[in-house]
């Protein structure tokens, strides 16, 4: 896993960007036959004695089951509709004021995550991908330069968890930590090398091709996350005959494929992940799911 020395690579991309945010195109590049947009699964949970958050008690600690769920399924339980522009907060019906989502069954709802796709969600897209491209072992990933800690130490907290007890006159010591550039997750030749300048955002480029990520193991062998349990997934992905490029935008809780019309269509039927086709100039924001809007 090595950093690219330049962002020459990556400079296709900018051409095909919006610099001007009216749809998607402001993250997603333009021009391909046909786009896929895949959903990053929601979680939800409830006790395991009860098997219900309803009448269940908030206080203490106690044994959840927890599931990864789709959002078809969120809809089929909310009564909403499922479609391409869909938006978590519509499908379940939330107002503004609402902090906790319960459906009949007794399940508690979490939101998706943005700008990060889970792994195994990943693997099953890149074996796709893969099929898809007549490089599949050379590539590109873009890591979006504004991860906590990329560059220094200031940007996040490392937490460490033992069985001795710390005396109570005894406060944490954070003094011998190293801070400022240079002390982060990056080596100095990703740091002092070009970042990839796209509308808003500005990436870190990496050699690390589509076919890396068919095995969950990438997690331990990436330089730009801390740890394997909290992974970050590629911001973009491109193989180097540009068949494809994928997209996790750090704002959207989900992820755009761009590529033929064989590739989305295969995404689209994948049981391993929850595709749904897009046309293009499509509008991701939070309001564009007009369908279960209020009142429609």
């Amino acid at each position: 896993m090595e950093s690219l020395p330049n962002t020459a690579p990556g400079a296709w991309l900018k051409p095909l960007m919006d610099t001007v945010c009216r749809d998607m195109h402001v993250v997603v590049p333009r021009g391909f036959p046909a786009y896929a947009r895949i959903f990053h699964p929601m979680t939800r949970d409830r006790p395991t004695d009860t098997g219900s958050w309803h009448g269940h008690p908030r206080g203490g600690v106690f044994p959840l089951d927890e599931q990864q769920v789709r959002w078809s399924n969120v809809a089929t339980a909310f009564g909403t509709k499922m479609h391409p522009l869909a938006q978590f907060h519509r499908l379940l019906g939330q107002r503004p004021d609402q902090q906790e989502i319960f459906d009949n069954e007794g399940w508690r709802y979490s939101e998706p995550l943005t700008g990060n796709l889970a792994p195994n969600i990943l693997a099953a897209l890149a074996a796709r991908l893969c099929e898809h491209t007549s490089t599949p072992n050379k590539g590109v990933t873009a890591i979006w330069e504004g991860w906590g800690g990329l560059t220094s130490s200031l940007g996040y907290a490392q937490l460490t968890f033992t069985d001795t007890e710390i005396p109570g006159d005894i406060a944490p010591d954070s003094s011998s930590l190293p801070t400022g550039p240079g002390s982060g997750l990056l080596p100095a030749e990703a740091i002092n090398g070009e970042t990839l300048s796209l509308p808003g955002r500005a990436h870190y480029l990496f050699n690390a091709a589509p076919q890396f990520y068919r095995d969950r193991e990438w997690v331990n062998h990436v330089p730009w996350h801390h740890s394997p349990h909290f992974p970050q997934s590629p911001n973009i992905l491109w193989p180097e005959d540009r068949s494809w490029v994928m997209v996790t935008e750090i704002d959207f809780d989900s992820t755009v494929v761009a590529g033929s019309q064989e590739l989305i269509a295969a995404l689209v039927q994948d049981h391993a992940i929850e595709a749904l086709p897009l046309k293009e100039g499509a509008d991701l924001t939070r309001d564009a799911d007009i369908i279960n809007r209020p009142g429609q």
